[in-house]
Order: C-alpha cells, then structure tokens, then sequence
C-alpha cells in the first residue's frame, strides 16, 4: 500500500508539472518545489522499511543527508519543506512503525535543530559539513534517575576549565543514576548536543546545551563509553543507548 501511494504521489507531481506548464503558467519557485518533492519521495520510499537492522537503518539517514534535498538550515530558511518532508515520511509510519521517523527528526529537529536555535555562527556554518560527511546526530537529555523530570533534574556536569578554556563534561562516578538513558541514534551518533548542569568558577549556571564530537572517524571520543538499551516492542530498526562521560 505505501509503495502505491508513493507510486501515486510521485505521478500526480509529475502531472502538476505538465498541468503548470501548459495552462496556468507555474512560477519557476512552484515546478522546482514539485520536483523536490517527487525526488524526496523516491529516497525515503527506499530508505524507510522496520525490518532493516539500526546499523543499515543508520546508514540509510546518512545516505539521505548526502543528497542534500533536506538542509540543516531550511528549518530556518524554507520551514514550509522541512515540515512538509515530515509529512512526507510520516507517510510510511502505519505500515513500518516509528523507528526511522524518530530517528529522522532527532537528528533534523532535536540534535541540528537546537545548533540551529541556540549555537554559535561557527557551529551553525559547520553544518555544511554535517551534511556532506553524513553525520549523524543525537539529543543527550534523559537521564536514568530523572525520569519525566528530565532536563529539570540534570546530574551530568560541565565545568570550565579556564587553564585549558574548554568545558568538561561528566557523569560518572559516584551513581550510574546521572548517565544519559534511551538516547535515540545515541549508538551510531558522530555528533550530540549534551544537556549538562554547568558551573564556573565553582558557580552553577544551570543546564546548558553542549554540542560535542561523540566520534571520530568511527571511533567513540576518548572518555566516551555507551551500550545499546537491547530490544523493544517496536522500532528496532532504530538504536537506543545510555551514554556515559568520564572528563569529556
């Protein structure tokens, strides 16, 4: 069923098209939404399917991150096609469930959605080269002793470091409690945006967004140690993680 609908949705794009260049004259901006929408539609078709594995799932965002027909910045600068490509993919959550629907708006929305509302001009221009690398990104907030009281209870901490002017990130130690808990992506993510209690000069500040490597070419950053949550009800197709940081 949602291979015939995708079939239908691409064919009535197509004739939109013919419809637009033959009566009413299409603005040039109309034909090139319809031709991305068309393409969008031929990537994910292929992409989203709950019997891959998260590995191979994880490997089917990268893909589409790489073509490029979903910027980091059109949530900013083209919302009506960031949501639109929501509306899209969710298309295929009825028949193959909520796996790598999640995992496509943690990366887009959570993770590079934050860099985009709150990072720095120098994190937001590196963007670019999330997307030509395909790196995948993940959203640290819930930990294991807080619960639903996530990101109001927040035992992670960073604290600045002026001798080295970097802000250090830890959650061991003293309980396991504090660790990030069912991080969505968290066990393949090369990048997280970290939620953490940060204090300078021995002043807590409060929770902070953090965006940090979590690896580098393929390998976890040194202090970096996270463990796969195991299997779900649902949603296999998509990895969740606890994450650990010892002086990141």
């Amino acid at each position: 069923l949602a291979a015939t609908a995708s079939r239908r949705l691409r064919q009535s794009a197509a004739v939109a098209v013919r419809r637009n260049s033959t009566a009413v004259a299409a603005s040039p901006a109309d034909e090139e939404e319809l031709r991305w929408e068309a393409d969008f539609v031929a990537a994910t078709d292929t992409i989203y399917d709950s019997s891959r594995s998260f590995e191979d799932s994880a490997a089917g965002l990268r893909a589409l991150i790489k073509t490029g027909l979903l910027r980091h910045t059109d949530l900013r600068d083209r919302p009506e096609r960031f949501f639109k490509a929501h509306r899209l993919l969710a298309r295929h959550a009825v028949q193959q469930g909520p796996g790598f629907w999640i995992r496509f708006t943690v990366h887009y929305n959570l993770c590079f959605g934050t860099v985009l509302a709150v990072g720095s001009d120098e994190q937001i221009a590196a963007l670019d080269d999330v997307e030509a690398t395909g790196q995948l990104g993940c959203f640290a907030l819930t930990e294991k002793l807080a619960g639903v009281q996530s990101g109001l209870i927040v035992q992670t901490k960073a604290v600045f470091d002026e001798g080295t002017d970097c802000f250090v990130l830890s959650n061991v130690g003293e309980t396991d409690g504090a660790y990030k808990n069912w991080i969505s992506q968290g066990f393949v993510a090369d990048k997280a945006v970290v939620l953490a209690d940060l204090s300078i000069g021995g002043v807590r500040k409060g929770p902070h967004a953090f965006l940090m490597d979590m690896r580098t070419g393929g390998r976890l950053t040194a202090g970096v140690s996270t463990g796969d949550m195991g299997t779900k009800t649902v949603g296999n197709d998509l990895d969740n993680a606890w994450i650990a940081f010892d002086g990141v």
